[in-house]
């Protein structure tokens, strides 16, 4: 398997987080249309989103992965990515013209690399339960609403191919979708999986055995109250 720079996988990631306009039908409950219908009770308060410095202890680490794994450590500033576009699918279009990149009100990150040739990126996000909710299905709808597209990094065209993927039955929702990047050295498949946990959503993103194998760990590390 081909080497991914971590950067390029959150940036890949980055490109389906900002995406908006894909109708979601919400749960909603109502009293029917007899004159008897009895107030409706207040709704309980949300959960609100942790911050930064509580998401941090919950991300993976090497101790957690085990042997194998090296974490990557972030540079300032990072890359941009300015050079990247894609064509054929009208969401993701759009959103790869976005200058939005964080949708969530908190998040952390971490890197890692498997053996040297495999990458697993992790992020963990946090905002009130409905939110999480409500954008995670807008984002994954838009992804797995598209199942080819053409990817252009500079000037190089990237033929990519979307399948929903099955997710273990973990928190209170999953996502998950496999993506085929067809590069010149060779086919490149990288899996994305979400799990959201009340007010927190951990995502895994690369090799699709590496993030099969790490999921329930990474939402084990979620707090029993979130």
């Amino acid at each position: 398997m081909m080497r991914i720079s971590t950067s390029g996988t959150r940036r890949r990631w980055m490109l389906g987080t900002a995406v908006c306009g894909v109708l979601i039908t919400g749960c909603s409950s109502g009293g029917g249309d007899g004159g008897d219908a009895k107030p409706k009770a207040k709704p309980a308060a949300e959960a609100k989103p942790l911050d930064e410095g509580a998401l941090r202890p919950l991300l993976l680490t090497q101790a957690d992965l085990g042997s194998g794994y090296v974490q990557v450590q972030e540079e300032p500033g990072g890359e941009k990515f300015d050079d990247i576009s894609v064509q054929g699918c009208p969401a993701l279009e759009k959103l790869s013209q976005s200058g939005e990149e964080d949708m969530f009100a908190a998040k952390a990150q971490a890197s890692f690399t498997y053996d040297r040739d495999a990458t697993l990126g992790e992020e963990v996000h946090s905002d009130r339960p409905s939110v999480l909710s409500s954008k995670l299905r807008e984002l994954f709808g838009a992804y797995t609403s598209c199942p080819t597209y053409t990817m252009t990094s500079g000037t190089t065209p990237i033929e990519v191919k979307v399948s929903k993927s099955v997710t273990p039955e973990l928190g209170d929702e999953q996502f998950a979708y496999t993506s085929t990047m067809e590069l010149p050295s060779g086919a490149q498949v990288l899996k994305t999986m979400v799990v959201r946990k009340g007010n927190v959503a951990v995502m895994l993103v690369g090799a699709p055995a590496l993030v099969d194998r790490h999921i329930k760990t990474a939402v084990g590390k979620l707090p029993a109250g979130s």
